[in-house]
């Protein structure tokens, strides 16, 4: 209760400032100059980025459960779509519940899986970052930087994997091309929709990104992450920043809406078929 309470706030304060920061009629103009098909294309780098998730929870319970990649993606889905739209990050705790209701794997086990799978993407993300932004301090090119940083980033996983034998390569790989794939994605709309230098760009990614791992935070983490691209790009202009990073973190949040409806839709009618076919 304490805790939506707080989310309804921070979310209200967050659209105040917003709604002080934008010019919207300029955030339409700036929207309406990238091309349909560069949107296109963000988006389906988005859907790629799921899929490569999904198939990261396949590397984990398949061996588990023999549980399908079509299952996990479901899964991925549903869960992406609570996380990115409950406050105070309480769709996590969607985890748990399907995986005990799909193949009956107890709570206990399950939230070490969600541990697991947070400490996995945070140390992924830090290692990208810290290369990436010593890479962009070196002045290197933003696309070489950003291969440079995964490449390291993947010399560092190889060396823990053996060291540690923690999770399998493919659900590291999975981690890292999904963190690659959206940061690259990212970086190029916020480059296309608030003509930000791609360096910038790239870092305000990486911003908005971090930002979003805070505890406290609005629904669909709204004020908290366009917060986060506009400080850590380091451009002065907040009215531009702000405003590419609403249109941007709209396309996120509305994939991972639309697509968590679409799982919700797909189980609904495999449980309708099941039900048919257990009746006759």
């Amino acid at each position: 209760m304490v805790a939506g309470v707080l989310g309804l706030l921070l979310g209200g304060a967050a659209l105040v400032w917003m709604g002080r920061t934008l010019d919207l009629p300029a955030l339409r103009r700036s929207a309406a100059a990238v091309p349909a098909w560069q949107w296109g294309l963000a988006s389906t780098g988005i859907l790629l980025s799921y899929a490569l998730r999904a198939a990261r929870l396949h590397a984990e319970w398949q061996p588990r459960t023999g549980a399908r990649y079509a299952e996990c993606l479901q899964l991925f889905l549903l869960h992406n779509a609570a996380a990115a739209w409950l406050p105070m990050r309480s769709g996590e705790a969607g985890y748990p519940l399907w995986l005990h209701r799909r193949w009956q794997v107890p709570p206990g086990e399950s939230l070490r899986s969600l541990l697991w799978l947070r400490v996995q993407d945070a140390l992924v993300l830090a290692l990208l970052s810290a290369a990436l932004w010593a890479a962009l301090a070196a002045q290197w090119p933003a696309a070489g930087a950003l291969a440079a940083a995964a490449l390291v980033t993947a010399g560092v996983v190889a060396v823990a994997v053996r060291l540690t034998r923690r999770g399998s390569w493919r659900g590291w790989l999975c981690c890292l091309g999904n963190w690659v794939v959206k940061l690259a994605v990212i970086a190029a709309m916020l480059a296309a929709v608030g003509a930000l230098p791609a360096a910038a760009a790239l870092r305000g990614a990486v911003g908005g990104e971090w930002a979003g791992v805070l505890p406290l935070q609005a629904p669909g983490g709204l004020g908290s992450y366009e917060a986060g691209v506009w400080i850590a790009s380091g451009r002065g202009d907040t009215t531009t920043v702000v405003g590419a990073a609403l249109l941007v973190h709209a396309l996120t949040l509305g994939l991972a809406g639309l697509t968590g409806l679409v799982a919700i839709a797909a189980a609904a009618l495999s449980n309708r078929n099941t039900s048919a076919l257990q009746t006759t």
